[in-house]
């Protein structure tokens, strides 16, 4: 009986022990490769480097035959990106095409620069984007678009809220591009992981880089869970659904190592544009180690 107890006692002091100085879990690493196939065949690769603050340095995309070389500079409150394109194996002027604007750590606002065509050497903004949040949700979007004139001038035209989100439990379960289309999104119990930069992006066809980009974190919260299936509709006739999406993922540890989408897109009987049935398969790649002690 007393060796018994004895036991006990030293079993209850390794429980408070373990209460009191809880064990170090080290940061996941970060995301440094993103490559996706589709139908087999090469859609877009992207590379990512990390400055030594864990920060966004540089992404380098490649799609389509073309390379584009992303590099980040933050500043204060300011994400500069400038970019030098490649098209058809030369590369353009490189200019700062993107200004992200933050408010503590999120991205408030949005500018997309581009090349004034009627004028040598000169960028303006031409669409300005207002991210508006509820407790670190991201809940609407608003724009404004800039046209260049002939003679140097600029119209602009203030076209308010674009986007809107709609959560649950955690998650995105609607995206509306206003007023016309929505796409919904289900999930079941499968955590996403905290290093994994999947969300909902403003878009109807959730395959590209930007849905799966590190820019992600910086956008609120993200999804808790990981996304099973997606369709949009048009808002006037939500029974009848365009296009569909369907995820399944492969883990190897903490990590999410690959993705496959399927689409099914229907046939469109007004443009008459046929069904199409695509496969994308994704690969992971954590090379940035976020955490070491």
């Amino acid at each position: 009986m007393k060796k018994f107890l004895s036991m006990l006692l030293v079993a209850v002091g390794l429980v408070s022990c373990g209460d009191d100085d809880k064990p170090y879990i080290p940061e996941l690493n970060k995301l440094t490769s993103v490559t996706c196939t589709k139908n087999g065949n090469a859609f877009f690769n992207a590379d990512i480097t990390y400055d030594q603050d864990k920060q966004i340095n540089r992404i380098i995309l490649t799609t389509e035959g073309n390379q584009f070389t992303d590099n980040y500079i933050i500043v204060d409150k300011t994400i500069s990106v400038s970019g030098v394109k490649m098209v058809d194996g030369s590369p353009t002027n490189p200019f700062v095409h993107t200004v992200y604007t933050l408010s503590g750590n999120m991205i408030a606002a949005k500018e997309e620069k581009a090349e004034n065509e009627y004028i040598n050497n000169a960028v303006y903004t031409q669409t300005e984007s207002s991210y508006t949040y509820s407790s670190n949700w991201l809940k609407s979007v608003s724009k404004v678009i800039r046209h260049a004139n002939k003679d140097g001038s600029y119209r602009e035209i203030f076209v308010g809220e674009v986007d809107r989100y709609s959560w649950e439990n955690g998650n995105v379960v609607y995206y509306a591009e206003l007023p016309h289309k929505e796409i919904t999104y289900e999930y079941d119990s499968q955590l996403r992981p905290a290093n994994f930069p999947l969300r909902v992006v403003n878009s109807f066809q959730p395959v590209g880089f930007d849905m799966v980009s590190p820019i992600n974190f910086m956008y609120g919260k993200m999804n808790q869970n990981l996304p099973t299936r997606a369709y949009w509709y048009y808002i006037s006739g939500a029974a009848d659904i365009r296009a569909e999406y369907t995820f399944r993922y492969t883990l190897t540890g903490d990590y999410i190592t690959g993705m496959t989408i399927e689409e099914n897109i229907k046939p469109d009987l007004e443009t008459g544009d046929p069904a199409e049935n695509n496969t994308y398969e994704y690969a992971f790649v954590y090379n940035f180690v976020a955490e070491q002690k």
